[in-house]
């Protein structure tokens, strides 16, 4: 997971027997620094945009399955559940502004996309509201925070609008952008600043038509003719 300035990334390493969270300079230098460890297992998934938060999401509570906590980053700090219930939580993403969380739940007997306010200190999940209808996951905000993208179980990117109003998160229109999608553990689609251009892993003979390549041997005899 990128810091919002470039400068560092968060991954996840299981080198000392759970995956636990690391930060190193985007640029390679300097040594790792281990974030946080603990027994559970751990995926840092989105960090806030004043980059004092890595949300991350943790299995191995057998109470709860799927956890989302919050690590601050200052020195000392200890991580915060955000979402913790007997249902299983993941693939948190701060929107762009920092004070909402978009994830994915299976609260309903299947995988939705939620948005709840951000609380710094955890354990609250009031103002708490459902995008997807019909079946959603991986949530990513576009970079002013007014679509909110997700992929259905048909395998479809949608783009709900999505906004605030009297301090009310509130849901407009949905509407599909394209098919295709793989879906599954990791990241597998992103979005780029401004919404208009996507990077996503897709299954073979679902491309489109892809530039075909030509490869050219003994060019050099060629040249003698």
């Amino acid at each position: 997971v990128w810091s919002p300035d470039g400068r560092s990334i968060a991954f996840d390493s299981h080198r000392k027997g759970n995956f636990d969270l690391y930060r190193k300079a985007s640029d390679g230098t300097g040594a790792e620094e281990l974030l946080y460890a603990d027994a559970l297992e751990k995926r840092p998934n989105s960090w806030s945009p004043d980059g004092k938060f890595l949300l991350y999401s943790a299995t191995g509570d057998p109470k709860t399955g799927q956890d989302i906590w919050g690590l601050p980053l200052a020195a000392g700090a200890k991580p915060f559940p955000l979402v913790q219930t007997p249902f299983n939580e993941l693939q948190p993403q701060f929107s762009p502004d920092g004070k909402w969380v978009a994830y994915q739940s299976n609260e309903s007997g299947r995988m939705e996309i939620y948005v709840i306010p951000f609380h710094p200190e955890g354990g609250a999940l009031g103002g708490k509201r459902q995008v997807s209808a019909t079946g959603g996951v991986l949530a990513r905000w576009r970079s002013d925070g007014k679509e909110l993208f997700f992929v259905t179980r048909e395998r479809n990117l949608m783009a709900a609008e999505v906004g605030v109003k009297g301090g009310t998160f509130e849901v407009g229109q949905v509407t599909a952008l394209f098919g295709g999608l793989i879906t599954g553990q990791g990241v597998l689609y992103d979005v780029a600043a401004g919404g208009q251009r996507f990077l996503a892993v897709m299954p073979p003979g679902e491309t489109g038509n892809p530039e075909s390549l030509t490869i050219v041997q003994s060019w050099t005899a060629g040249l003698r003719k």
